[in-house]
């Protein structure tokens, strides 16, 4: 598996303009892939929700000159971030070079900002039941009163407020972009952001700032009786990706539960046949209906927890498994339990990054924040070199007896108090 590899993504080469990072990927094959990113999201917006409201506009208006030449194009906006992603045969990645570097260079047409602005609006009047809008909610808790905590899409009422003339103080602030190409030529990415580079803000640097995002011990809990399932995300703060526990954060989702399933997200995927311990006792005491553990890193802070999903009645048993095997990860994970994590992060890594968008956007958030782009064949060389130990002091580090930060939105009436899942951060019986 990891020769495979090897031989299927080599080591990414690089160009550089000034304030311009771009890294390039070989690979076979007619299609090839085009990114970019600014760092540039919610975190550090003058206005809330104007970096996600841009990157709309650009993609519906990105959207239509790429299907000319026959290509898709992605965008996404984080708290720290907006990426764009085309896929597009090789022959063209010229042409998508050019039509992304538009996207942030120039601000989109009247007509096209309306359009999505009002399709923004129109989505805040439906009320979320999803994991992603629950990790919305448990970044404000985690992040208190800081503009890291502040929702990605804004909220209605700065929605509404924002114009054109916030879309171009935004676009007149970007002082930094990373680029990628995948299968395609990087001179082609190079040559397309000459005019970004040449107006890029000068008074920044490569690196960017951010006010600082600092970890508050907190919870949220939003009672929507007519849900069917109660929503739960439980966060611990964790190191970054930057730090020599990068191989064991990433690992550690795995080790806690089973390999996500890629269609649904939830690690309940043939769960009594699970590894993972956690996962299996799940099923066999039937208190849940979707669980996905995460690890997610930015700049200078990162979160690591679950993302739960279960019946009201069931509320409390599927908090207690949680933070019993939350803790287990400190003294009680088997050798057996590591290699198939081993095995299961490999197969997820490698079949998630099966395409070139997906490559591209993997590189992406490793030029942001790491500097570099890491190939798969490194990442899984550290990880497979991980021991127990590694695990183990990475959890209990984080995890025991930490803060800890929640969100819940549903039938809420078992849902343990902060004071409750904080003691159980600890556990004496080990």
């Amino acid at each position: 598996m990891w020769r495979v590899q090897r031989r299927l993504l080599s080591s990414p080469s690089y160009a550089s303009l000034d304030k311009v990072m771009v890294a390039s990927q070989e690979l076979q094959g007619a299609v090839a892939a085009v990114g970019l990113t600014v760092p540039s999201g919610s975190r550090s917006e003058a206005k809330s929700g104007i970096c996600s409201l841009v990157q709309k506009a650009q993609v519906m208006e990105a959207s239509m000159a790429l299907k000319k030449i026959g290509a898709i194009v992605s965008g996404s906006t984080n708290r720290e971030a907006t990426t764009y992603v085309a896929t597009v045969l090789k022959e063209k990645a010229a042409e998508a070079s050019k039509i992304l570097a538009k996207c942030i260079s120039t601000i989109p047409n009247p007509n096209t900002f309306e359009e999505a602005k009002a399709q923004i609006l129109a989505a805040f009047e439906v009320i979320p039941s999803t994991d992603a809008a629950i990790l919305e909610e448990v970044h404000g808790c985690a992040y208190l009163d800081t503009q890291m905590g502040a929702p990605v899409a804004g909220t209605p009422a700065s929605v509404a407020n924002l114009s054109l003339d916030d879309a171009q103080a935004l676009i007149s602030s970007y002082s930094t972009a990373y680029g990628v190409t995948v299968g395609a030529d990087p001179i082609v990415l190079t040559q397309a952001l000459d005019d970004f580079s040449a107006k890029a803000n000068s008074n920044k640097s490569l690196t960017e700032t951010f006010a600082p995002a600092i970890f508050t011990g907190s919870d949220k809990k939003i009672s929507y009786e007519q849900f069917s399932l109660a929503r739960i995300a439980l966060v611990y703060e964790f190191p970054t990706l930057n730090t020599e526990h990068a191989a064991a954060c990433k690992l550690l989702p795995y080790v806690l539960a089973a390999q996500p399933s890629v269609s649904t997200g939830s690690s309940l995927f043939e769960p009594y046949n699970s590894h993972a311990k956690m996962t299996r006792e799940f099923s066999e005491q039937d208190c849940i209906d979707s669980a996905t553990p995460f690890y997610l890193p930015y700049s200078d802070t990162a979160l690591f927890g679950l993302s739960l999903a279960t019946r009201d009645v069931r509320v409390e048993d599927c908090m207690w498994f949680t933070t019993n095997n939350l803790v287990r990860l400190c003294y009680d994970v088997s050798e057996s339990e590591l290699t198939r994590a081993k095995t299961a992060f490999a197969t997820h890594l490698l079949h998630t990054m099966s395409s070139p968008a997906a490559i591209a956007s993997a590189y992406l958030e490793d030029l942001r924040l790491v500097g570099r782009a890491m190939p798969p064949s490194e990442l899984l060389a550290r990880v497979h070199a991980l021991e127990l130990k590694d695990i183990k002091n990475v959890a209990y580090t984080f995890i025991h007896d930490n803060d800890h930060a929640l969100a819940a939105a549903g039938p809420l009436h078992e849902l343990p108090d902060y004071n409750w899942v904080r003691t159980a951060s600890y556990n004496y019986h080990y």
